[in-house]
């Protein structure tokens, strides 16, 4: 049998990242019998051009509410609007049968916001740039109830 070709890239073609999608989908569908990942994302737009210019966006899944990304431009900070998009986040994954969220950030981004919000770090590790690290964080959505 001949070896497959790997492949080493940093820019995949869309339809490549889907096979992988769909083979991990599909193999976690037979082991669990759940199939139930879907795309969360709040889309904070310029009320004049539409452009969007922050936001968040993740996943749900199994029971578990992922916040990937997260970002608002510096003018839009501490005005509430990361409160109230976190706050509709957890919200939806409530929603969605998700009683735990996890989110990872770095020590220079928004450690703080998150544990003003009720999330627990879990753990932590060195990352670049020197003295900074990542953070991981989970929250007891049903437990807590979203704030």
């Amino acid at each position: 049998m001949e070896s497959p070709q790997i492949v080493l890239t940093d820019k995949p073609e869309p339809g490549e990242l889907a096979a992988v999608r769909r083979g991990l989908d599909a193999f976690n569908l037979a082991a669990s019998g759940i199939d139930d990942q879907r795309a969360l994302a709040l889309l904070v737009k310029d009320p004049h051009t539409g452009e969007v210019t922050g936001g968040l966006y993740g996943r749900t899944s199994r029971g578990v509410l992922f916040i990937d990304v997260f970002f608002l431009p510096e003018s839009m900070r501490g005005t509430g609007l990361g409160s109230k998009l976190l706050q509709m986040a957890e919200e939806e994954g409530l929603r969605r049968g998700c009683p735990i969220g996890l989110l990872h950030t770095n020590s220079f981004q928004a450690p703080g916001f998150y544990a003003k919000h009720g999330w627990r770090e879990y753990g932590n590790f060195p990352s670049d740039p020197p003295g900074t690290s990542r953070i991981f964080f989970t929250k007891d959505l049903a437990a807590q109830g979203v704030s």
